[in-house]
């Protein structure tokens, strides 16, 4: 018996984090950061019903108080606690995104893939269509069927799903374009595989890449579009908490030196589209074969 086999290796004494650090993110330290940020960020929207210290909804007598013992955050104007109004914000704001962001993978994906594998009269009419939404700002036609659809979660939702349905179908695509003459492909053809096997068995896993990565980074960008939206009051209405509408009704107020109405949900905003982009980035290195090769 070797004496040596009994030994442990070099990478399994390493710390359990420096294996992480190193072997998933690549020695990318703000990658790292980044996701640790999120990471405790989503806890806090996860267990958030257990972290508020009062009801989001109340309203009180006391108003824009400042923060304190029994108030983390402060008050607001209408005397509701401005940090449990912060952390369900976050909750709602995760979850608009995630399932907007989810819907425009889904639908954009599959358009993708079927007008990049089967090209023609369908692939035009769906590429003219995705060229004339993207020629508009993204957030005036947010705002145009908001309007139309009239503000809410459930608006919210569905327009994050149809601004970014284009960038989806246009990506998988470009994909499926140059891989549908790959060897891999006409051997599956060849030896007798349907033409939906070839595209959900054997085109689309291949796909899965560049949808992470723009999915990851689209989140970033979904996050931001809802708090903005509601910024502009077009978005979510109060009384519902969100951070857009938090810090618009706080710069009201900054003024007065109540400036614990924005400062917070400012921060925790940031934070979130911060940790989101610095998490798409670190994918992006790590799954994009053109930066790994650079």
């Amino acid at each position: 018996m070797n004496p040596s086999a009994t030994l442990p290796t070099r990478s399994a004494r390493r710390p359990l984090w420096r294996r992480v650090y190193f072997g998933v993110f690549g020695g990318d330290a703000l990658g790292f950061a980044g996701s640790i940020l999120l990471a405790l960020l989503l806890i806090v929207a996860i267990v958030g019903p257990l972290l508020v210290t009062h009801d989001p909804l109340l309203t009180t007598p006391k108003t824009l108080l400042a923060p304190s013992a029994e108030h983390w955050l402060g008050t607001d104007h209408f005397g509701r606690d401005v940090f449990s109004r912060t952390i369900t914000s976050l909750r709602i704001d995760f979850i608009v995104a995630g399932l907007g962001v989810s819907g425009a993978v889904l639908v954009g994906s599959f358009l993708g893939l079927v007008c990049g594998y089967v090209g023609g009269w369908f692939d035009e009419l769906v590429m003219r269509l995705v060229d004339i939404v993207q020629s508009f700002p993204l957030l005036l036609i947010a705002m145009v069927l908001i309007l139309v659809m009239g503000p809410g979660v459930e608006s919210i939702i569905i327009v994050t799903v149809l601004i970014n349905i284009p960038t989806y179908a246009r990506v998988i695509r470009g994909e499926a374009l140059s891989r549908k003459t790959l060897e891999y492909i006409d051997a599956a053809r060849c030896s007798g595989a349907s033409e939906a096997s070839i595209l959900f068995r054997h085109l689309m896993p291949n796909t899965l890449s560049p949808i992470i990565v723009h999915a990851s980074l689209n989140l970033a960008a979904a996050v931001g579009n809802v708090a903005a939206l509601s910024f502009l009051g077009v978005g979510i209405r109060p009384p519902t908490p969100d951070l857009g509408v938090m810090v618009a009704e706080g710069t009201n107020y900054l003024v007065q030196g109540a400036w614990w109405m924005s400062i917070g949900p400012g921060l925790v905003l940031a934070a979130t589209i911060f940790s989101l982009n610095l998490v798409g980035d670190c994918l992006e290195g790590r799954l994009d074969p053109r930066r790994m090769e650079g």
